[in-house]
């Protein structure tokens, strides 16, 4: 009897474990400022101006998302961060702070500030782990012993533009950030491979902590919309931007790693190697995905999408 109750006792909290070990959702999100407060945003073409408070909305949509799933972590993939040529770097240190302005208002006066808990132990097991399977990974710390500084990690519009939307959540998890290496400017095609196995390998460590984890991947679409704007006009912007909304609402990685691969080099985009990852990511769990398109707007010069990824019951 007593056995019959031990086992018992076991497979419910084994239950209880494996249902509390989860990604809860993945989230794609812009670190552009116009979506910060679409009313400085300097356009005199109202179907801009419409767009940007589009995005600004949706962006509004996804942080209240990821504040009702009450994560324990919250795992952002920045291409704006602290880099290395070469390794994904992740921030390894208590504490997080940082601010980002928006367009045509910058900081101060428009400056919009955010503090962070960082998850060093998260950070640990993700690095040494993914170490162990050679991946290229490190961590950086700042100002004191790593993982124990006193002085808050520097954090940027990478980070802070994406995150502001969630704050509410901010009080209940702790932010853990992956910064992607700056080859990515000119390789990010090349590293598809290995991104697309890093998202695979990210997935199944953070699957298997007894934790709830959201990702999100801060992400910009094509710079290339106008030629006013400081990289010109590409005709690959408008197939590309297209191409990464059809990967979400299809979640068919041929429109991403084939299709938007096919025209990044000349579109520009700071979140192709995030959004690659992510794919890896999703298509490594056992559970099928909602995904939903909540916006896909080049109100500049620059593409910003918003979407959601969300494991089926």
């Amino acid at each position: 009897m007593k056995a019959s109750i031990a086992i018992a006792l076991f497979l419910e909290a084994l239950f209880v474990s494996q249902s509390e070990s989860v990604v809860v959702g993945a989230f794609v999100m812009p670190h552009g400022g116009i979506a910060l407060d679409p009313r400085y945003f300097n356009a005199t073409n109202a179907t801009a101006k419409a767009q940007a408070w589009l995005v600004h909305d949706s962006a509004v949509q996804v942080g209240k998302h990821i504040e009702d799933l009450k994560p324990d972590a919250i795992v952002v993939s920045s291409p704006h961060g602290i880099t290395a040529p070469e390794d994904f770097i992740f921030y390894f240190s208590p504490k997080g702070f940082g601010f980002s302005d928006t367009d045509n208002c910058a900081c101060p006066p428009c400056c919009y500030n955010l503090s962070v808990a960082m998850d060093t132990n998260g950070v640990e097991v993700l690095v040494s782990t993914l170490k162990d399977e050679k991946e290229k990974v490190s961590y950086l710390s700042a100002f004191g012993p790593p993982g124990k500084e006193d002085m808050p990690f520097p954090l940027r519009w990478g980070e802070v533009v994406p995150l502001y939307f969630a704050k509410n959540a901010l009080g209940h998890g702790k932010v853990i950030v992956l910064s992607q290496p700056s080859r990515r400017y000119t390789k990010s095609v090349q590293m598809i491979p290995e991104l697309t196995q890093l998202g695979r390998k990210m997935f199944k460590i953070l699957h298997s902590q007894p934790e709830k984890i959201v990702i999100i991947i801060s992400a910009d679409l094509a710079h290339t919309h106008l030629k006013s704007g400081p990289y010109g006009f590409s005709t690959a912007a408008e197939p590309f931007d297209k191409a990464c909304g059809t990967w979400v609402t299809t979640q068919k990685s041929a429109s991403l790693l084939t299709e938007a691969a096919f025209y990044v080099d000349k579109a520009l985009s700071c979140g192709f190697t995030g959004l690659v990852m992510l794919d890896g990511l999703l298509k490594a769990s056992p559970t099928a995905w909602d995904s939903h398109l909540l916006a896909n707007f080049h109100p500049s010069y620059y593409g910003m999408m918003l979407a959601s990824f969300i494991p089926k019951p």
